[in-house]
């Protein structure tokens, strides 16, 4: 199994409305976020944690889901893994392009998000 990153619409949002924001995220990106041993051994790493992130640990154990202002959290969190690339590939043993390209499709849908916070969150699972 795979795991994506993508919106989900609150509860007043139709399906319809989230599938045309997804199609908003510009190419070469897309809804990938890696293989479901990811969810340990790269987002869930310790190593994350160490470096103050608290949302995409949860990955862990549990999907993400998250609407208002943790959409600005999470992003935030993205933006301190794109810092650390060379120190998350060392300690993982994943590629850095491969971490960076996953971070910057979460990145590309919470923007999208960010922009239409009454209408939608982000989820990852």
């Amino acid at each position: 199994m795979s795991l994506t990153v993508n919106l989900t619409g609150k509860a007043n949002v139709e399906d319809i409305v989230t599938d045309a924001l997804e199609r908003q995220v510009p190419s070469p990106h897309n809804d990938l976020f890696g293989v479901e041993i990811c969810r340990k051994t790269l987002w869930g790493n310790d190593l994350i944690v160490e470096l103050g992130c608290e949302l995409i640990p949860v990955l862990k154990t549990h999907d993400i889901i998250v609407y208002d202002e943790y959409v600005e959290k999470l992003r935030l969190e993205f933006l301190i893994l794109l810092d650390n690339l060379d120190r998350i590939s060392q300690h993982t043993d994943y590629r850095k392009d491969y971490i960076e390209f996953r971070v910057n499709n979460a990145l590309e849908i919470i923007k999208i998000a960010l922009n239409n916070l009454d209408k939608v969150g982000v989820w990852i699972g």
